[in-house]
């Protein structure tokens, strides 16, 4: 008479394959999460990539002349596009095929709301505006943005009294000018870096620890906090390459 063997297994085995998949499990996990940031970094650098092309589309079209990064501090505003941050221009907006969104009342509300080309995939919440007690609290927007851009983009001027439009030509080094950064700004400065000095708040390293930076001829580097020349608001820095880099 044959015995029936029992091809169960027994607890210890079960044990034993299930401690070896947690600790396969342990081991593959930081690499797993590595490569969804790194593939959250190579979209954002996309986003980049389109938006540079995008302000280069923008000044061969205008004739060399470029968008502003916000409204240049003119009272009253002298014409219409002294009223719009760049992410609001409808023309810069056009070449990324974004519409801007009116009120109602014809009043400017933004890009979408949804993500886009504007919206790092490494962003949390893109439709929150920077959380900095006591000043500053994260307040909802009626857009989506990641993306700052540098506060001497297309106006010219000292420090912070631009006085007029600037044109590409005058950088003396477009490889060393930033342009756009991932970053966020407050309900009241929403999407510009470069602001009463250079805060190092408007900047968001979000993909391990560094943040990916455009520059004027299309280049894009991932800057470490400490790579960034950040100055105050009368500092000679304040008017260097990588921030205002204008020809004198």
């Amino acid at each position: 008479m044959t015995k029936k063997h029992n091809k169960a297994f027994t607890l210890v085995e079960l044990l034993v394959v299930i401690g070896t998949i947690g600790m396969l499990m342990g081991m593959l996990l930081p690499s797993l999460s590595a490569a969804r940031e790194q593939a959250r970094c190579v979209v954002c650098k996309s986003n980049l990539r389109n938006i540079g092309l995008a302000l280069r589309l923008y000044i061969d079209d205008f004739e060399g002349k470029m968008p502003s990064a916000d409204p240049p501090p003119v009272r009253p505003p002298k014409k219409k596009e002294y009223c719009k941050y760049w992410f609001m221009n409808s023309e810069l907006m056009g070449y990324l095929d974004l519409e801007i969104r009116s009120d109602p009342n014809g009043g400017l509300i933004g890009p979408p709301k949804e993500r886009s080309v504007l919206t790092c995939p490494s962003h949390r919440n893109p439709d929150m505006s920077r959380h900095d007690p006591p000043n500053y609290l994260a307040q909802q927007r009626e857009y989506a943005l990641s993306y700052t851009a540098n506060g001497t983009l297309g106006v010219s001027g000292w420090c912070s009294m631009p006085t007029k439009y600037r044109y590409a030509s005058e950088y003396r080094k477009p490889a060393k000018a930033m342009m756009f950064c991932d970053g966020n700004g407050t309900k009241e400065v929403p999407g510009v870096v470069l602001f009463f000095g250079c805060p190092k708040e408007n900047f968001e390293y979000r993909h391990r620890g560094k943040a990916n930076v455009l520059f004027l001829d299309q280049h894009i580097e991932s800057l470490r906090e400490e790579d960034i020349p950040f100055c105050t608001m009368f500092d000679e820095k304040r008017l260097g390459t990588f921030w205002y880099a204008k020809r004198r």
